[in-house]
């Protein structure tokens, strides 16, 4: 899990994280149904029978059809069968194996003058071997077999992480751009306005040309920041649904997002970090696939060590030979049985066994660093994440104030302007800061929401409260 900073006030270096994650899931996504664009056709009403009302996706339900429709969690899962395959397979040689074989066999005789001295050898016969001793190696084969089951479970959990974080991320960035949309059209709804005004006044002889140029000018400026944010919100819609594995990149007809709220996840409060550290630590999934790749590590250096020991074998058979095609194994006069033991120890192979032994114990001590380096910058992330809660949660609470304070200076210089006593530029300038400070305050919004879900996402917490 890498650790990905959140601004609590401008959130669009997500917008990287986003398409970086829209990239890795989708080379998995050959779609999975789906019809209709509702991005294009925002911000018009999807439903277009008013007795058909919208499905709602809200973000907790796009986790859950994502996570249901991701090719990629099926492709993970798939490995999850591969290693209770391998199980099996380890299982398999404490058995004994048996073996059936025929042959025949034609001997010429050229020596002699005739063929009557020409020779066919049909043989049928079965055999056993059972394994008595291995020096432990199907053992630890077993163990470690078992091992790498439980890893490859945290592997599918950590897929699921990744996916439902990249869906929040992608979900939020969507909120964002509809919000930015929203924006965009109040202030060029606004402009329109005082320019429908100025130009009554040109027209009366008791306004200036340069003030409905002036406001003019800023409608298309408007509308510019309109076609920009629609733009974002198409872009931002294709992520998600290809994150949700909805063919084409298109969610279904008749779907919209829930509006954006923070009320109730305001509310939300970290627990203790410090004293909840460790049961973070356990509970993520990338740190559990490294203390299990320790154990694998371990096993396998007992692997190596069993070619110390010998190997001994059971090994029987039964069988016949005969010139007679006729005479199988129930033929009793051309029967032959044997039982016996097969030991095999390797005296001398120069050093290889014991140096096999010492690159799995170097292996075993670079996983632990790695565990312990992991651990390092685990914490890091959870602390970080656990600050930035409370920095957004900062942030939007003064966004709140200066969006209230800038609406009320907009609408005064509004009426001093009308009533001649403030400039056009100051008018300007007041109408600039609302929408900056409107654009901030969407973005405060969606940076809290983010950071709540960056925080459960480090702290592995985010698929366990996703259905």
């Amino acid at each position: 899990m890498k650790n990905q900073k959140i601004n609590p006030v401008r959130v669009a270096p997500f917008k990287a994280a986003v398409m970086f994650s829209f990239m890795f899931f989708s080379i998995f996504f050959p779609g999975l149904g789906g019809t209709g664009l509702s991005s294009e056709s925002f911000p018009k009403k999807i439903t277009t029978n008013p007795s058909i009302l919208p499905t709602v996706l809200t973000l907790a339900r796009s986790k859950v059809i994502a996570r249901k429709n991701s090719p990629t969690l099926a492709s993970v899962r798939e490995r999850m069968l591969q290693a209770q395959e391998t199980i099996a397979q380890a299982r398999a040689t404490y058995l004994p194996t048996l073996s059936l074989d025929g042959s025949w066999n034609y001997t010429q005789n050229t020596d002699a003058p005739s063929t009557s001295s020409n020779e066919n050898l049909y043989t049928h016969g079965i055999s056993a071997t059972q394994v008595l001793f291995d020096g432990f190696e199907r053992k630890y084969s077993l163990i470690s077999a078992k091992w790498e089951e439980l890893k490859s479970f945290e592997v599918q959990r950590a897929a699921e992480s990744l996916l439902v974080w990249s869906v929040a991320s992608a979900y939020l960035e969507v909120q964002l751009a509809r919000e930015d949309i929203k924006i965009a059209a109040s202030d060029m709804a606004y402009n329109q306005e005082l320019a429908k005004e100025a130009h009554a006044r040109e027209k009366a002889g008791t306004g200036s040309l340069s003030d409905l140029l002036n406001f003019e000018t800023k409608v298309n400026s408007a509308e510019s920041s309109l076609i920009h944010a629609q733009q974002a919100y198409r872009e931002a819609v294709y992520i998600l649904a290809a994150l949700m594995g909805y063919k084409n990149s298109r969610l279904p007809s008749g779907m919209e997002l829930a509006s954006l709220e923070t009320n109730t996840v305001q509310a939300r409060v970290p627990g203790d970090t410090n004293k909840e550290m460790e049961t973070f630590l356990k509970n993520r999934p990338d740190l559990k696939q490294s203390q299990y790749a320790i154990q694998i590590a371990q096993a396998g250096i007992q692997e190596e060590k069993s070619d110390f020991f010998p190997t001994v074998s059971l090994i029987g058979s039964y069988g016949t030979s005969s010139v007679y095609e006729s005479h199988y194994l129930n033929d009793t006069d051309y029967m032959g049985a044997s039982l016996g033991i097969n030991v095999s120890f390797e005296l001398f192979s120069g050093g290889s066994t014991r140096s096999k032994v010492r690159q799995a114990q170097s292996k075993k001590r670079e996983l632990e660093k790695n565990l312990e380096e992991a651990k390092i910058s685990a914490q890091s992330e959870i602390r970080s994440a656990a600050d930035n809660i409370a920095s957004a949660k900062d942030q939007l609470g003064l966004q709140e104030k200066n969006t209230g304070l800038m609406k009320k200076t907009r609408d005064l210089v509004k009426k001093e302007y009308k009533a001649g006593q403030q400039s056009l530029v100051r008018l300007n300038q007041a109408q600039n800061d609302l929408v900056a400070t409107q654009g901030n305050l969407a973005s405060a919004r969606v940076a809290l929401i983010l950071a709540l879900e960056a925080y459960d996402y480090y702290t592995g917490k985010n698929i366990e409260s996703t259905p």
